[in-house]
């Protein structure tokens, strides 16, 4: 049944990496300038009442939260929810980097913040999946 659950988990992340794909680049037209917003700027923005932004922060928590899920089920030495983290950080920063060299979009801190969030979040639940679909194996050292 573990087998069952981990291909089937393997495979759901075929449709998350293109939807994400998708989301960050390919149906955002080049605007030719490359932008990059200061850092907390949503927030305050959401703090002087610009409620839309909300949908933003929680859309951006959400977008990596499935990676945070799929990383230690993908690559086994990813069995902590700092090593998510990390992962998760540096697939948001790639993101952001590629929004900016195809003017696709803003480089924004504030997106790196959210979506390490969401990877995080998703990581807690990855790594318990993940030690119950790969249990450790328990030696004992007789002396």
């Amino acid at each position: 049944m573990k087998k069952i659950l981990l291909i089937f988990l393997r495979l759901l992340s075929i449709p998350y990496g293109y939807m994400v794909l998708v989301i960050t680049l390919l149906h955002r037209q080049p605007t030719g300038t490359h932008n990059v917003k200061p850092p907390f700027w949503e927030i305050a923005e959401l703090i002087k009442g610009n409620e839309k932004l909300l949908f933003d922060i929680i859309g951006n928590i959400l977008l990596l939260l499935p990676l945070g899920i799929f990383l230690p089920l993908w690559i086994k030495k990813i069995d902590e929810v700092k090593k998510v983290a990390l992962g998760g950080f540096l697939v948001s920063l790639l993101i952001e980097i590629t929004q900016l060299i195809t003017t696709r979009g803003y480089f924004e801190i504030d997106d790196l913040f959210h979506n390490t969030l969401g990877a995080v979040l998703g990581g807690l639940i990855g790594c318990r999946l993940a030690r119950r679909i790969f249990p450790k194996e328990e030696t004992s050292q007789e002396q």
